[in-house]
């Protein structure tokens, strides 16, 4: 039986006066990968920076590996095992894809096993072994992509967020970016991703939640999410997944 690594439990998350959460709750278990389905304004992207300690709720618990982490800052939490794949990926674009790879360890003191880790993130982004002094601004939007991955990839982390993780990409890219979320799932990594295209994320993920003006409205596996006919409602004001 799965247990969960990440839960939200009751969160209420205000931007000033303008209340974003309500009463949120959810659960990431254990080498699964879950997604995040919803609109713009929805409240994805700040529920993904609760999660990171970017944004601290009014009210309501996270936990994560059965400890209370609400209120802890971000290197504390990537310490813990947390990583993110920004939207937008936000590499540092003057510095080179080797510089942006080992900021990825920048919590970690292990010299030896940071050279293992870049060896093996290589290996999984072969692509990237050529672009290595290259600076990651001028690389194109799919290849900035795998480096936002690997660079979350070089703190060994136990969840990776993803935020968005095919915007704005080439669809070839966004297939390679599907395959690899999956590689890295298998090798032992849950994944937690915030989409609005429901129809990719479903592909892939095991679990789903639909939120909805700051409240959770559907869930269930991917398969019970793509065949019910609630989605068209509860996603994006009436629109069926299909039509995405």
């Amino acid at each position: 039986m799965s247990t969960a690594l990440l839960k939200l439990d009751g969160i209420v998350t205000y931007y000033g006066s303008v209340q974003v959460h309500f009463d949120l709750s959810l659960a990431v278990n254990q080498g699964q990968i879950v997604c995040l389905l919803g609109g713009n304004a929805s409240g994805k992207s700040t529920t993904m920076k609760v999660i990171l300690g970017l944004v601290r709720p009014r009210s309501g618990i996270v936990s994560f590996a059965n400890e209370t982490v609400t209120g802890l800052s971000t290197p504390q939490l990537i310490r813990r095992g947390i990583a993110s794949v920004p939207e937008a990926r936000r590499l540092f674009g003057a510095m080179s894809v080797r510089e942006n790879l080992l900021m990825g360890a920048y919590t970690r003191s292990d010299r030896a096993t940071i050279n293992a880790d870049f060896e093996r993130v290589l290996e999984l982004f072969p692509r990237l072994g050529g672009r290595l002094r290259q600076r990651a601004g001028t690389l194109s939007g799919g290849e900035q992509q795998m480096v936002a991955m690997a660079r979350a990839l070089m703190s060994r982390p136990r969840l990776i967020c993803m935020d968005e993780p095919t915007m704005g990409l080439s669809p070839l890219y966004v297939e390679r970016v599907l395959e690899l979320i999956e590689t890295i799932n298998q090798q032992g990594v849950t994944i937690f991703m915030v989409e609005q295209n429901a129809n990719l994320a479903l592909q892939i993920a095991h679990y789903g939640y639909v939120l909805q003006n700051g409240q959770i409205v559907l869930s269930g596996s991917s398969g019970e999410l793509l065949n019910n006919p609630q989605i068209r409602d509860a996603y994006l004001g009436g629109e069926a997944v299909s039509q995405i």
